[in-house]
């Protein structure tokens, strides 16, 4: 027997895998917690992601004077502000939700 592949069943195969995806999605059975790790090629793509997309987007907002003095307490009021429930800072210790996060951030010394 022979099967033939029409755009029709190609387009319903699509379809009802998608369905089949959300279906997956919405029974909970997948463990998506923070708490439960990721699996290796999950967190080395991840990664390999943030690394990219840092690079790519500090090009393009490199400040003109990285030491001039404003910038410096720019930085520290947006570390302060964005950062440090995180990662911490000198005597502030992060979250204890962050500390639990997996992976656990970098913690700031």
């Amino acid at each position: 027997m022979t099967i033939r592949i029409t755009w029709a069943r190609a387009i319903a195969a699509i379809v009802a895998l998608a369905l089949a995806g959300l279906l997956f999605a919405w029974s909970g059975v997948f463990n998506i917690a923070a708490s439960s790790g990721h699996w290796k090629i999950t967190d080395w793509f991840l990664h390999w992601t943030m690394r990219n997309s840092v690079r790519t987007h500090a090009a393009f907002t490199a400040p003109d004077d990285p030491k001039a003095n404003q910038g410096l307490v720019s930085a520290a009021g947006l570390f302060r502000a964005s950062c440090a429930s995180c990662h911490g800072a000198p005597g502030v210790r992060p979250l204890p939700v962050m500390q639990a996060a997996t992976p656990p951030p970098p913690i700031s010394r």
